[in-house]
């Protein structure tokens, strides 16, 4: 009965531990920005949903293989922003391309 007890308190204490499993794992939002404010970006993602991401003063921006510019962003661009887990997505960086355009039929 004792181990049993010991067993239980044992796993009990490993549990809350669970969640900080990957601590330091950056998500991803990707998707195409349907509107800037200052320095919000709302992002229309791959699966149709809006999500937030908050651009901080140590975000970087990279377009390509060259370093890019807040300025540079844009409603309609597709972006990949990466960021600690939480709503906003408080951006780490952020990598965009320009608008695509399709050909005139």
């Amino acid at each position: 009965m004792k181990q049993l007890l010991l067993a239980v308190l044992a796993l009990s204490l490993l549990v809350p531990a669970v969640p900080m499993a990957h601590p330091g794992h950056d998500h991803k939002v990707m998707g195409t920005i349907s509107s800037i404010d200052k320095n919000k970006l709302v992002v229309k993602t791959t699966e149709g949903k809006d999500a937030t991401v908050e651009i901080l003063p140590t975000t970087t921006f990279k377009t390509g293989n060259k370093k890019g510019l807040q300025a540079d962003l844009k409603v309609g661009m597709r972006i990949v922003a990466s960021g600690p887990e939480g709503e906003p997505l408080k951006a780490k960086e952020i990598q965009y391309s320009n608008p695509t355009t399709t050909a005139k039929q």
